[in-house]
């Protein structure tokens, strides 16, 4: 089978893994009954990963605390047609690969022997505003990290410059109204703070957060849930102090070492007591 690509070159780097066989990866001209088989089986190769991924995000969720009982739900585009999603009324923490459900764009499952007459969340909706929303998105992770979403309980904003990896990763934290879960008012109402950023707070409810890959995702949570504990403590311990507004934009001048670009809403993250007006924050 000379001239077909390495099938490493098709799976998982670390933390991301390629879900969709590109058409560039197969020499111009293959054809037959041989080839088609091969491809159709790294196909399927891709869906068994992003399965495993899948799995993972969501046990890390349940191990770490960011959900309980049968919380959360979480999603990624197999291709331009179907999503790969976590079960409705399943306990995160204890799932299976075969547990997951394939939907069409629509959010209604298809019928593959896979399904098995699962169903998705019952807030499947709300991933497939953000697909609609950002057509770049191929992951979303719905959670309740308990610091972050008490900020919201109490009325606290989450966006203050006081961590680096925060700053850059998350930027401003739109909080979307209240909304029933599980209904038509929660799409409705994350439509303005998932054009704005890759992360929103639900108010009263729980942590949306979407990305490129479940792992980005995933790390942006973990990154929300780090920033809300550490902005908490800081409170306790007298107020937290935030960055400079001049160390910020040094941080945003820089941030390309790293391989990241300053947030989409980067220039909101400079107003207010977002910062620290003066060159130090003391």
């Amino acid at each position: 089978m000379a001239g077909l690509p390495d099938l490493a070159s098709l799976g998982q780097t670390r933390g991301q893994t390629v879900y969709n066989t590109h058409p560039c990866c197969f020499p111009a001209g293959s054809a037959g009954e041989g080839f088609q088989r091969f491809k159709q089986a790294l196909i399927r190769l891709d869906e068994a990963q992003a399965r495993k991924d899948l799995v993972a995000v969501a046990r890390l969720c349940y191990e770490r605390e960011y959900i309980c009982g049968t919380e959360g739900n979480f999603s990624l585009r197999l291709d331009d047609a179907h999503l790969l999603t976590t079960p409705k009324g399943a306990c995160k923490g204890a799932l299976n690969v075969s547990d997951l459900v394939v939907t069409n764009l629509d959010g209604d499952p298809v019928s593959r022997k896979e399904n098995n007459g699962k169903h998705p969340s019952t807030e499947l909706a709300m991933h497939l505003a953000v697909y609609r929303l950002r057509p770049e998105i191929s992951a979303v992770v719905h959670a309740h990290p308990t610091t972050a979403v008490a900020f919201t309980v109490a009325g606290k904003s989450l966006t203050k410059c006081i961590l680096p990896e925060a700053i850059l990763g998350l930027g401003v934290i739109p909080v979307a109204p209240y909304a029933t879960p599980s209904t038509d008012e929660v799409p409705a109402s994350i439509a303005e703070g998932v054009k704005q950023s890759n992360v929103v707070m639900l108010d009263h409810h729980g942590a949306l957060c979407y990305a490129d890959t479940i792992w980005n995702a995933y790390y942006l949570l973990e990154t929300l849930e780090h920033h809300a504990k550490t902005l908490m403590i800081a409170e306790l311990l007298g107020g937290a102090k935030p960055l400079p507004k001049s160390a910020v934009e040094k941080l945003f001048a820089i941030c390309s070492v790293y391989g990241m670009k300053p947030p989409a809403n980067s220039e909101e993250l400079l107003k207010g007591d977002c910062v620290a007006q003066g060159e130090s924050n003391g």
